[in-house]
């Protein structure tokens, strides 16, 4: 999961407009809460009970931080004519199925090493 969402996180910040640096060094993934400042647009979730904390891992991908907190302005633009300059989202949608599969391959994987006869 972790290489999965590194590279995501990857070509979040290739595709971010850059002027200091400072959004695109935001952009992260962690499995904890997210620093202040930053917003998720989705989280990937394993398990049947997705909605019940204890029986899911949360791994959560971010952009923003107490710097870079326009990051949402960027992401969705703004009322007063700030177009908006997705890097987020596009990104997340392109690769969210690539990424799930991956996930549900190596758990596959690891239960056939662990219990090989069945």
């Amino acid at each position: 999961m972790e290489e999965g969402a590194q590279e995501i996180v990857d070509a979040m910040r290739a595709t971010v407009p850059v002027e200091s640096g400072a959004l695109r060094d935001s952009i992260g993934w962690t499995w904890g809460e997210v620093p202040a400042g930053s917003f998720t647009i989705a989280d990937v979730r394993s398990g049947k009970n997705r909605g019940r904390q204890y029986a899911t891992l949360r791994l959560k991908i971010y952009a923003g931080n107490r710097d870079a907190f326009y990051a949402r302005f960027i992401e969705f633009g703004t009322k007063t004519g700030t177009p908006a300059q997705p890097f987020f989202h596009p990104v997340w949608k392109a690769k969210k199925a690539a990424f799930r599969k991956r996930i549900r391959g190596a758990v596959k994987l690891a239960i056939k090493r662990e219990m090989p006869n069945g």
